[in-house]
């Protein structure tokens, strides 16, 4: 019988190693203590994120300048980046990001899809004017026939537009001299209720029409008594919700806002979502991990770490160290990132063409 009884420190390394792979961050830690054999098993690489145990939830992609072609993709429960090669991708920008799919440009006229997990791409016809948009978006994939497309340009009491639709050949250019100056935050707009809200850096609202094209600067909500450093518009659950951050990072606040009042209201608790917020988007998720929810996960380091943001404890926090701070002092942000959900669904000719309306 005690031939039968084996150590479970001796187990294969390849084995321990494979375990290990599987493992999110707590559990990799954890892992580690266990034993000082099982402190020594070297990790494997990270998994790609289609692979990952958690292929649905949100991974932060990011790159460090135009001409590298290495792009690094980040799980706030994982230990370190997966890189891969996107030679597509050189020389141009991120602009925002859903259902899979990248929106980039590149140069001072061209704009297009590219879903960086299938390498499936999807070119738009140029843009008539220069790319100037403060921010940009759009409804839903664009190989759907009902995709449309968003771009902004506020100054003042001045508002550009540039819309185009899943089959049309040209953008649409609309220019409005509004009754209030309008200042359009660093952040998304978003589709909603068949409208488009832009979010104004002094957490008013401005909402475009593409039924008539028509574009007004709301009276409601009223503009912000205090600074807000950065602010993130997203839809949760069928509602507008906004997170408002001073400056520093201090301060964080999220509100959703009251239809019927066209009035801000504070949330202090989020429940079971999550929302990730960059500049070239911002979304909420259910949590797929517990522990994961009623965090603001942002595109920010301190050193190797991913911070999040928890409305229970109302500090910045990471799964990777005890980091616990009011603020964003120590703290990184890349310039070029934003978060993106794995997709690897595949497509055929015609929906790859933006001219066709598959009917």
């Amino acid at each position: 019988m005690d031939e039968l009884i084996r150590d479970w420190t001796a187990l294969p390394t390849e084995i321990l190693s494979f375990i290990l792979s599987r493992l999110f961050l707590g559990d990799f830690k954890r892992f580690r203590c266990i034993c000082k054999t099982w402190k020594l098993v070297p990790s494997l690489p990270v998994p790609c994120p289609t692979q990952c145990p958690s292929p649905q939830s949100q991974w932060l992609m990011l790159y460090r300048g135009l001409k590298k072609l290495e792009m690094s993709f980040f799980h706030p429960l994982l230990e370190d980046t997966y890189r891969m090669d996107i030679p597509e991708l050189s020389g141009a920008l991120l602009r925002c990001s859903k259902d899979g799919w990248l929106l980039l440009s590149r140069g001072k006229h061209s704009v297009f899809f590219f879903n960086p997990f299938t390498k499936a791409k999807i070119d738009l016809p140029d843009l008539p004017h220069h790319y100037n948009f403060n921010a940009i978006s759009f409804s839903c994939a664009p190989t759907s026939s009902e995709c449309m497309i968003f771009g902004i340009y506020a100054f003042f009491d001045h508002v550009n537009f540039s819309v185009i639709s899943r089959g049309e050949e040209e953008w649409t250019f609309c220019r409005f001299k509004g009754e209030r100056d309008f200042h359009q935050a660093h952040t998304n707009p978003v589709f909603y209720n068949e409208l488009v809200y832009c979010l104004g850096q002094d957490s008013t609202l401005g909402v475009f029409n593409p039924k008539d094209f028509s574009w007004k600067a709301l009276p409601n909500p009223e503009k912000s008594r205090h600074f807000l450093y950065e602010s993130y518009l997203m839809e949760c659950d069928g509602k507008l919700l906004a997170v408002f951050v001073g400056k520093k990072g201090r301060g964080v606040s999220v509100y959703t806002l009251d239809d019927s009042k066209m009035a801000w209201e504070r949330v202090r608790d989020l429940g079971s979502k999550m929302l990730f917020v960059s500049h070239p988007v911002s979304f909420s998720a259910t949590k797929v991990v517990e522990g994961m929810q009623n965090k603001i996960y942002f595109p920010r380091f301190l050193g190797k770490d991913g911070v999040f943001f928890s409305l229970a404890t109302h500090r910045y926090e990471s799964f990777g160290s005890r980091l616990s701070r009011k603020d964003f002092d120590g703290m990184e942000e890349p310039l070029h990132c934003c978060w993106i959900e794995p997709r690897t669904e595949t497509y055929c000719e015609e929906e790859l063409n933006w001219l066709s309306t598959m009917e």
